[in-house]
């Protein structure tokens, strides 16, 4: 190894701590659907655990695709706290992206003068797609620019390259599938383009043998897809607003950064393509500059959303990026001295790169301190916990389009971090295909995920105008609740959960806008006169009451038949609640004379009813019994017991 090759492994080494560093500058690094992926690998690693309540929850699915992510965290998060595990995997994957675009580079060009354009990499490792939280598909477009590198200076003109091709694009369409297609097409374009005119059509059938065992995962991966279960079912094309969005699509952050990038990228391509026309570029610079062209269109101009596929034309850009960059080169005649002398200027703008990606995790991590402050708290669930995520943004501007990283939500998975910390059982996980997604629901222990109206309405701008509004909202999410173990909201006001409290949950932890509770209750009951009970059956409802009503009619929580030979207890019958309401509540006892087992007009209800028959009482742990009076029993009542 000469000197010069020693300078430059050394300032590839300095560039890769600096990017290790500006990972390590938090304990945990926000993103926006990181949480689902590490929630699924715990769920996974811990299935079998002796103790373990997920079998009664949850189903592992036969996943054979979009397991990048899971194939080097999951060994990691084995033997390691998470949030170390999580670093180490984010680590390995920005550098193995950083050290791929220099083989990339240099399989175009191995001469020195292009080392400093190899560096380029680092400057670019921590694309937007990682911070959505897209793991998978950076390990699958990571892995595929080592296959590029490899065609570019092997090209598969033999059986055991070919091979060997095959081989690589199963192993990335087990990553991601999608990316291997993205690939598979650029080994396609540069095969064609290498071959001679009149042989192309058969290279197009050999590239077609090459990629027909990942062709066929993905034909597999299709087969079992099921786009009705998938939470994204519409198209979405919203170019008014990609223009101001899209340079922070390339490179999150500070936008100065983002179009420095960009320009060189679009330059390089620029400059390739007028080489070309002058003869003095290669067939393959020429491919991989209408390429770069090609993923930039389909950035600019590929659906935003798809049906069962979010963020579709944002995955463009990483290879547009790529490609581009990889084109940088000196001007000719460029002395090797000059080359030489760029290579520690390269690095110390890689390193600057880095101070700005280490100050924008830091300004993520303390926006959502609050988010993520109970991680630490000892806490232990191991029943349904339900989120209620009234602002899922964190760390960024209110609009997420404004933001550092275009469309983040980095606060709405983050309860399922506390699953991860606390234990518990979630509501929601991606789903759509037991090809892609490794866990999936089972059982019926699980209740039934709410009515979404409600904290649809709480993360409105609507909610934080209209206090009475407010007020109702808040007894709804409480409803919304009581079914599950615990409830973990986020993003409401201290004084909010105070609501929580009078509707009988106990505080688990509480810091700012995030609330952790767990639902007690109280032991309400309906007193009801032994003589009140006649020929017809008697039924009961009750629910949670408000002044105003999101709904037509009040919150029904539950209801029930009160038994002709209901056992009296000193001198009244009582109904137990079920649901066990905190609070303002209403009741409402009829005699159900049609036999119809609903309320209808004809009906009988108590003497002491309003509102259709309802019975308003305010009821807590100390005074917990609602009474009814009816007119049979009038003369008996005791006065001041109807509360």
């Amino acid at each position: 190894m000469n000197r010069e090759t020693a300078e430059w492994l050394a300032c590839m080494v300095l560039a890769s701590v600096g990017l290790v560093c500006s990972l390590w500058v938090v304990p945990y690094l926000p993103t926006s659907d990181g949480p689902q992926h590490i929630l699924s690998v715990h769920i996974e690693n811990h299935y079998a655990d002796a103790g373990s309540l997920y079998p009664e929850f949850y189903r592992v699915l036969p996943q054979f695709a979009e397991k990048g992510f899971a194939l080097v965290f999951a060994p990691l998060e084995s033997i390691l706290p998470w949030r170390v595990a999580l670093r180490v995997t984010l680590s390995l994957m920005a550098l193995a992206f950083a050290w791929g675009f220099a083989l990339v580079a240099l399989s175009i060009d191995s001469s020195a003068a292009r080392r400093p354009t190899a560096m380029l990499g680092f400057a670019i490792a921590l694309p937007w797609s990682l911070y959505m939280g897209l793991f998978q598909f950076v390990i699958g477009t990571t892995f595929g620019l080592y296959t590029l590198a490899f065609v570019l200076r092997r090209p598969p003109t033999t059986n055991a390259r070919r091979v060997a091709l095959s081989l690589m694009l199963l192993v990335q369409g087990v990553c991601h599938m999608f990316t291997a297609v993205l690939t598979g097409v650029l080994v396609l374009v540069l095969a064609v383009v290498a071959a001679p005119k009149g042989t192309r059509l058969r290279e197009v059938g050999r590239m077609a043998l090459v990629g027909s065992p990942a062709l066929a995962l993905l034909a597999l991966a299709f087969q079992q897809r099921n786009v009705q279960r998938s939470e994204q079912q519409t198209f979405q094309w919203s170019l008014g607003e990609r223009f101001s969005e899209i340079s922070r699509w390339f490179i999150p952050g500070p936008g100065a950064r983002a179009w420095l990038i960009l320009a060189l990228t679009l330059v390089a391509i620029g400059a390739t393509l007028v080489r070309a026309r002058r003869g003095k570029a290669t067939g393959t610079e020429r491919a991989l500059a209408w390429l770069a062209v090609a993923f930039f269109v389909l950035t600019l101009c590929a659906p935003l959303h798809m049906p069962s596929w979010q963020f579709f034309s944002p995955r463009f850009c990483g290879l547009a990026m790529v490609l581009g960059l990889s084109l940088v080169r000196l001007p000719e005649g460029t002395s090797p001295r000059v080359a030489r002398a760029l290579v520690p200027v390269v690095t110390a703008c890689c390193l600057g790169s880095d101070l700005v990606s280490a100050n924008l995790h830091r300004r993520l991590a303390d926006g959502c301190a609050d988010a993520l402050a109970g991680l630490d708290a000892p806490l232990h669930f191991e029943g349904p916990r339900y989120p209620m995520i009234l602002d899922p943004i964190c760390g960024t501007p209110r609009d997420p389009v404004d933001g550092p990283v275009p469309r983040a939500l980095l606060a709405m998975n983050t309860p399922l971090l506390y699953l991860v910390e606390h234990g518990g059982i979630g509501t929601r996980m991606f789903n759509g295909s037991p090809a892609i997604f490794a866990i999936e629901f089972t059982g019926t222990r699980r209740p039934r995920r709410p009515d979404p109206t409600a904290l649809e309405v709480a993360q409105s701008t609507f909610f934080d105008r209209d206090p009475k509004l407010r007020a109702a909202v808040l007894t709804e999410l409480v409803a919304d609740g009581m079914p599950f173990e615990g409830v973990h909201v986020l993003g409401a006001r201290p004084a909010d959960y105070a609501v929580f409290n009078a509707r009988g949950y106990v505080t688990e932890f509480q810091r700012g806008p995030l609330f952790i509770g767990r639902f007690e209750g109280c032991a309400a009951e309906i007193l009801l006169d032994p003589q009140a009970l006649g020929g017809e059956p008697v039924r009961y409802e009750y629910g949670l009451f408000s002044e105003t009503l999101l709904f037509p009619e009040p919150r029904a929580l539950g209801a029930g038949v009160v038994e002709p030979d209901a056992r009296v207890v000193d001198g009244r019958i009582h109904v137990p609640l079920e649901r066990r309401p905190c609070g303002e509540i209403w009741v409402r006892v009829f005699w159900d004379i049609d036999r119809s087992s609903t309320f209808t007009p004809g009906d009988r209800t108590c003497d002491n009813g309003s509102l259709q028959g309802r019975i308003r009482a305010n009821v807590s742990r100390e005074h917990a019994t609602v009474t009814c009076v009816s007119r049979a029993a009038t003369s008996r009542v005791e006065p001041g017991r109807d509360r």
